[in-house]
């Protein structure tokens, strides 16, 4: 659905180390809540954080594929993965507002992301390249996230909050439990995860 003509294009970011069903549950949520034509799963490369028990990023991308086959309106890039050296955000987003000139640009995050966006590079660039979709779960730290969400505003950020149930899952989750967690991926990519033996500490990892 468009407003006015407006095409809103969803991102969302992130290692996906492994990318797992919540990840999906927020995509969909946002495309609903904010009339999203599409969302784009963006693989990160090289992030500056993150490093310790990051699977291969080809794996990642292929899981992400394997995540949304027949998922209608998602879609992957593989613009972060095919970045040289450390990848940012403000970076991304550059790029995607070249491609998409007169789109809205909504990145799509969890609570605890946004507590940690004034440590973003070039923050108040992002700010300006996109609004953010923020899903939320009640109860966790709301406090500090809409003190947060102010301030963001105050530099001119959009935030737009999006309360959520069902969000309890995390990829730290998945990797230190690989045994129970089946439940808890697509299954292609629990599939993807037994073939080669990520977060198993086996030789093929």
């Amino acid at each position: 659905m468009q407003r006015g003509g407006e095409y809103r294009l969803g991102v969302l970011g992130g290692s996906f180390n492994p990318v797992h069903n919540a990840h999906l549950t927020m995509a969909r949520a946002a495309m609903e809540a904010f009339g999203l034509e599409r969302v784009l799963f963006l693989p990160t490369g090289n992030p500056p954080h993150k490093r310790a028990g990051l699977a291969g990023k080809q794996h990642r991308l292929r899981m992400v594929e394997l995540a949304i086959e027949g998922c209608p309106g998602f879609g992957v890039s593989d613009l972060e993965v095919r970045r040289q050296g450390t990848t940012y955000t403000v970076d991304t987003l550059r790029v995607l507002r070249g491609r998409w000139p007169g789109a809205s640009l909504y990145y799509i995050v969890g609570a605890d992301t946004l507590l940690e966006l004034f440590a973003w590079r070039e923050i108040d660039a992002v700010l300006a390249l996109c609004g953010f979709i923020v899903c939320t779960r009640p109860g966790w730290q709301e406090e500090a996230v809409e003190d947060c969400a102010r301030r963001l505003r105050e530099r001119g950020g959009v935030i737009h909050p999006l309360h959520m149930l069902g969000l309890d899952i995390s990829s730290t989750m998945i990797r230190q439990g690989l045994e129970h967690t089946e439940a808890l991926v697509p299954p292609a990519v629990w599939g993807y995860l037994q073939e080669h033996w990520l977060y198993s500490g086996s030789p093929g990892k």
